[in-house]
């Protein structure tokens, strides 16, 4: 399992360099940045908003076996699309540019909530890492 999220991690740099390559190519270097930063920087905002408390709500659900509310996993999903956007590429910005559209939410929030499901009938007591 190690292995395959291993290679899977290694692809998705490789896909995102090559798209900011040749994002850079088409646009400019300049621009290039700025979209990183500019993506940054509303994810750092998203992040502040909709951050860690939410993690504990779910993580709380977890432990307890019961599925997480709306609101926790509303929050779950904007924390997720912080990520997305704090992180370097075209193809994390555009996932989470589309999780910040309201009517593209609901399909982001049934993931997470079908992810914390399968998480509960397996028993196990954290989302994406142990405490």
């Amino acid at each position: 399992m190690m292995l395959y999220f291993a290679a899977c991690l290694a692809l998705g740099s490789v896909i995102e360099i090559y798209l900011l390559k040749e994002l850079s190519v088409h646009l400019s270097i300049i621009n290039t940045i700025s979209e990183i930063m500019l993506t940054f920087l509303v994810g750092i905002f998203v992040g502040r908003s909709w951050g860690p408390a939410y993690f504990e709500k779910l993580q709380r659900s977890l432990r307890s076996r019961t599925l997480p509310s709306d609101d926790t996993v509303y929050g779950v999903t904007m924390a997720l699309a912080s990520m997305a956007l704090i992180t370097p590429g075209l193809v994390t910005d555009v996932l989470g540019l589309l999780i910040l559209i309201p009517a593209a939410r609901p399909f982001f929030m049934n993931m997470v909530l079908n992810l914390a499901k399968v998480k509960i009938q397996q028993g196990q007591q954290y989302f994406f890492f142990q405490d």
